[in-house]
């Protein structure tokens, strides 16, 4: 079995990966690692982290929005985004080089230059030959390990980024959220009952979902309180009405400009709210709790 220090690397990698498949791929590559009696156990491994790159970078960073950044400029023959630039819109988006350097204080250049030595290494493994083959155990650990800390700073760095732009507002977007829902009939609520008050709105949290070519959207997550009522106001009087208080959990999406990523005075919100936990019960798909 491998060590424990490549272990918490892989947990580590696990808790940022971006989606189920990521996850899948981490674990194959733990399950190579763990062969130790496979002379080619390395070189599976990096056929799983190289499945994990190439496929984390075509979703953090798709070709078009690549090439509708402000900063892209084709390298490539074909036109298409090389690996540099793809981990430089995984990390930056849309923003410009100025504002990524200079107020948010990331240095993507040399990740560019950490990912891309990670690509050629995780290259040589997949396809080695005869002469390429590393198959003492501690050295292929030696090697696994560098390979996970080069993929380890660039999901770290991906998350300082959307962490760094989210710092200067965390209250405001807290606001926006909360406008967007006291502003709205909220219409899953409104079909609930005949009339419905919304009495508070917790914004648990708020994170960056993604950034564009032009655009920036952040989530945020949490519960809303609310009165369901059934009958008019004189039904309650007479006792011919009900109220009920629940809360159901809401998402809100935020989305600005980002020629103006912190201004949130003209923003675009699209909100859900999941009232599931009340309508299966409802309609009959929890009856056996009754």
């Amino acid at each position: 079995m491998f060590g424990m220090t490549l272990k918490a690397k892989l947990d580590e990698l696990r808790a940022l990966a971006p989606d189920a498949f990521s996850i899948d791929a981490i674990e194959g590559a733990e399950r190579a690692l763990a062969d130790a009696d496979n002379p080619l156990r390395l070189n599976f491994f990096s056929a799983a982290m190289r499945i994990l790159s190439e496929h984390s970078l075509e979703r953090m960073a798709p070709d078009d929005q690549v090439k509708d950044c402000v900063w892209f400029s084709p390298e490539q023959d074909n036109g298409n985004p090389t690996r540099s630039q793809r981990v430089k819109f995984a990390i930056q988006g849309g923003l410009t080089d100025e504002l990524v350097r200079e107020q948010l204080k990331i240095e993507v250049r040399p990740l560019e230059r950490v990912v891309s030595a990670a690509f050629k290494e995780l290259s040589k493994q997949v396809h080695a030959r005869e002469n390429t083959i590393v198959t003492d155990c501690d050295e292929q650990d030696a090697q696994a390990g560098e390979l996970l800390d080069s993929l380890l700073e660039f999901f770290i760095a991906v998350e300082d980024a959307k962490a760094s732009i989210l710092k200067p507002i965390r209250d405001e977007l807290d606001d926006a959220a909360i406008d967007a829902l006291l502003s709205e009939t909220l219409l899953d609520v409104d079909e609930l009952a005949s009339h419905y008050s919304l009495d508070e709105v917790y914004v648990e949290e708020v994170v960056v979902a993604r950034i564009e070519a032009s655009t920036i959207t952040y989530l945020a997550t949490g519960s809303i309180a609310v009165t369901l009522q059934w009958g008019s106001n004189s039904d309650l009087r007479r006792g011919d009405g009900a109220e009920l208080n629940e809360s159901f959990p809401f998402t809100c999406e935020i989305t600005v400009g980002l020629d103006d990523m912190w201004a949130l005075d003209n923003v675009e919100t699209n909100y859900g709210v999941d009232t599931s936990s009340w309508t299966d019960v409802r309609y009959g798909q929890d009856e056996d709790d009754f």
